[in-house]
């Protein structure tokens, strides 16, 4: 019973700790759809289906000793959506084994720090800075610092460095022995400095355990020119499923080099994306993806943006049927207070290939 007590009292101390502190909260919810997607391919007939609709919520919590967020994705039909409302820059693709409804937990972690320069980690994903494509709006895997269960030190300003383990049984892998992971960066006002290592205590994959393999990521991200942002990186791997961009027929997929940039003055916006793997990739996966786009704000509400996209082929292979595929993505962006509304037309096509929808989104947020 004293034991209880005692137990009981420290939670509560602790719960009163936190809600005394200094706190952020922040929340978006986001609606998603492609409305219709129009497909033809090669002679065969045209192909329309309704795209679904895709439902993303996030809810972020920071303060001094405690850091967390929770993630919700929830979709109708994700089979005919390709451009996944977000994941505009899929090219076309699309996963069938996606179909139907379904949920997902997306980037859902939670950050203690029970010192001021030590944290424990529960499915973060601490993302090294030049491993980011701002048109892509995601990360190379190599460039995650976080694990599914590690600590973070944080010696000095601007210095974080993480170790961890990957329970692969638990979150989506495909065996039952833990992955060991270290992963570093240094940020200053002028730039950022990485470097992961994933998986170091195996150097092989097999096709059972596909996410096996030893890896490692350097990255860097130069911030000093104003309104301009750098990012460049390396990631090599030994998995069967290694780095990924999701572009083209399939994939851009391997030993990556990447870049990135953006560019803000005044009204004006742009940014860029570029990965290559440097060989000749397996089938129905490319060597080259390049993204662009650019925007202006009309007025401060009032967004015109247009992006390109494309993923190339470096082999001049006659038995296969695409060796390139292109996006052109035009879109207006209107926000209002808390809300965001978005309308645009996306237009896939390569050989034999076209694909046409018509992407919306109203997104909340305070």
């Amino acid at each position: 019973m004293i034991k209880s007590k005692v137990v009981a009292a420290v939670a509560l101390s602790l719960a009163c700790g936190f809600a005394f502190a200094e706190t952020e909260v922040s929340f978006s919810n986001k609606v998603s759809s492609d409305i219709v997607n129009i497909v033809k391919e090669g002679d065969e007939d045209t192909d329309s289906d309704f795209a679904g609709i895709k439902n993303k919520s996030v809810f972020e919590y920071s303060s001094e000793k405690l850091d967390a967020m929770i993630e919700l994705v929830f979709w109708s039909n994700k089979v005919a959506a390709p451009s996944d409302g977000e994941d505009a820059f899929a090219l076309g693709v699309t996963d069938e084994d996606s179909s139907g409804p379904g949920y997902d937990f997306g980037d859902t972690y939670i950050e203690v720090r029970p010192l001021d320069i030590l944290g424990f980690e529960f499915h973060e994903k601490m993302w090294a800075a030049g491993s980011y494509f701002p048109i892509w709006d995601d990360n190379v895997s190599t460039g995650n610092i976080g694990s599914d269960l590690g600590a973070i030190v944080r010696p000095m300003e601007g210095l974080v460095i993480g170790a961890g383990l990957d329970f692969t049984s638990v979150f989506g892998h495909d065996d039952y022995k833990p992955v060991v992971n270290f992963g570093a960066e240094y940020t200053t006002d002028a730039f950022a400095l990485a470097a992961t290592v994933r998986n170091v205590a195996d150097n092989s994959a097999s096709e059972v355990n596909e996410a096996d393999g030893f890896g490692f990521g350097v990255y860097g991200s130069l911030l000093k020119i104003e309104g301009l942002v750098l990012n460049a990186g390396f990631g090599y791997n030994t998995s069967v499923e290694p780095d990924v961009v999701k572009a083209g027929g399939s994939v851009v997929a391997g030993n990556l080099f990447t870049a990135a940039a953006t560019y803000e003055k005044e009204a004006f916006h742009a940014a860029l994306d570029f990965a290559t793997n440097f060989t000749d990739s397996k089938d129905n996966e490319y060597d080259f993806y390049i993204a662009a786009t650019a925007g202006y704000n009309v007025i401060e509400s009032l967004s015109l943006d247009c992006a390109f996209a494309t993923a190339l082929d470096a082999e001049s292979d006659s038995d296969k049927k695409v060796d390139a595929r292109f996006h052109v993505n035009p879109a207006v962006t209107y926000t209002l207070g808390n809300h965001e509304l978005s309308a645009g037309v996306n237009v896939f096509f390569g050989e034999d290939y076209t694909n046409v929808n018509f992407p919306v989104y109203w997104k909340y947020s305070f």
